[in-house]
Parts: C-alpha cells; structure tokens; sequence
C-alpha cells in the first residue's frame, strides 16, 4: 500500500512538472498577442492623430489664403471703384466739352422757342374744337371707354379671349379726341406750319445729340478710362473667383476635419476597451 502510494505521488508530480511548461508557453503566447494588438492601438492612435494634424494644419493654411484673398478682393473693388468715379468724372468734362463745341445749348433753345410757337397756334384751335357738341361726345365714348377697360381688367370670370378683346376696343376708342385734335390741328395753316418749324427743331437736337454721342465714345480720354474701368472690373472678378475656390476648399477641409477627430477618439476608445479587457482577464486569471 506505501508502494502504491508513493507510486500514484510520483506519477501526480510528473504531470504536474510535464503541464507547468505548456501553461507557461501559453501564458508567454497571450502576452505576447496583447503586446502586439497594444502595438497596433498605439500606432493607429498615433497615425489618427497625425491625420488630425495635417488636417488642422490645412485649414490654417486655408484660413491664411482666405485672409489674403479677402484683403486681394477689397484692394480690387476699391481700384473698380475708383477706376469708376473716373471713367464718369471725364465722361461728364468730356461731354461738356463736345456739347459746348458742337452748339446744342442753341438748338436747345430754337427748340423750345419753336415748342411756344406752336402750343400759341394750336391753343385757339384746340379750344374752339373742345367747344363742339362732337367733341364733347367723344371725351364721353372717352371716359366709358376708360370705365371699361378698367372694368376688364378687374374682372376674374372674364376669358383671357374676351379681356383682350375688351382691352383693344377701349384703348382704340381712348384715342378718338387725339384725332380729332390732329385733324383739327393739321386742318389749321398755322398750326400746321409751327408744327413743322417744331419738328425740323426737334430733328436738328436729335442729331446733335447723335453726332455728340459719336464723338463721346470715340474721345481718347474716354476709351482710355473706359478701358481701365472694364480692366478693373475684370480683376474684381478674377480675385473673387479666386476667393469662392479658396472659400469651397476651406470648407471641404473643415468638413474633413471632424471626422479625423472622431477617428481618434474611436482609436483611443478601442485601445481603452482593450487594456480594460486584459486587466480584467489578468484579475480573473490571478492565484487566490
């Protein structure tokens, strides 16, 4: 029985010395698989990081452009400005200048001496015509013709057809007293020849003003700031063109920027989980 005792004591100790290796090769293993994914939480943490970086180093270089662009766009609107004020400043002396030369301040006046020539002729006639029956017939079709025409245009339930038709009817019937007045005037031999002396009047301002008009846009001083008004215009353009790409990308990159930071904290949550989860499997695993 001591025999077998001490027998069944040696084999308990052999197998106890031959399993010792094994759970220490296992233990060494485990260890060394947490070191490794410790490795890997560290360098993702690390390379998270270093995107959030690059991208906060980003944005202040966006930041810096756009800066730049902003006092680039204020500088080119301020010369636009300028460039303006100028090009209107010789418009108006160079106006003057043609005018005074090509002698339209006279035919202005002619114009309104031959304008009171003829309102003097007409108002007889006017008025011995405003005395008719006639007359006086046609400002009524006149005024029903305005109470029509207003009429239709307030009325919804009216078709689009019918308003038109209304429309025309009344706006041809508003112009009966100007004929009568035309024929009446035209009728009239001074009337008719003061009209005339009105018109030629009117003709010769018309093509003053044309010929002044002409010699306006073709004066040096006036192509010269004209053209430097357009160049100036262009360049407010091309900086604020300039500064909406600056502006696009800024935000783009401010956009990418929180996502980085998300990613960190992920990484740093998940390292957390893990260094948590080993220590409690380390407790757990600890001799009593």
């Amino acid at each position: 029985m001591l025999r077998w005792r001490h027998c069944t004591s040696s084999i308990t100790l052999a197998v106890v010395l031959a399993l010792t290796p094994l759970a220490v090769r296992a233990d060494n293993k485990n260890d060394k698989a947490k070191a490794a994914q410790e490795k890997r939480d560290d360098q993702k943490i690390k390379n998270e990081k270093e995107d959030v970086k690059q991208a906060q180093e980003k944005l202040k270089d966006d930041q810096k452009e756009l800066q730049a662009a902003q006092k680039a766009v204020d500088e080119a609107e301020r010369k636009e400005t300028a460039a303006r004020k100028r090009l209107d400043e010789v418009r108006k002396r160079v106006e003057a200048k043609h005018e005074n030369a090509s002698g339209i301040d006279k035919a202005l006046a002619a114009q309104e001496a031959a304008k009171k020539s003829y309102d003097a002729a007409a108002a007889p006639v006017l008025k011995s015509l405003k005395e008719k029956p006639e007359y006086q017939a046609i400002v009524k079709k006149v005024a029903d013709a305005e109470a029509r025409l207003k009429a239709a245009q307030d009325d919804k339930n009216l078709s689009a057809d019918a308003k038109r038709a209304v429309i025309a009817r009344a706006s041809k019937d508003k112009l009966a007293t100007s004929e009568l007045e035309r024929t009446a005037l035209e009728a009239n031999p001074a009337a008719r020849s003061a009209r005339a002396k009105l018109a030629d009047a009117q003709a010769y301002v018309t093509e003053l003003r044309s010929q002044i008009r002409g010699m306006i846009d073709n004066d040096s001083e006036i192509k010269s700031a004209r053209e430097a008004m357009r160049s100036a215009a262009d360049a407010t353009e091309a900086v604020g063109e300039k500064m909406k790409r600056i502006r696009d990308r800024a935000s783009a990159d401010a956009a990418k920027l929180n996502p980085e930071q998300q990613q960190v904290k992920q990484a740093e949550a998940a390292d957390k989980a893990n260094d948590n989860q080993n220590k409690t499997i380390k407790n757990k695993n600890k001799p009593k």
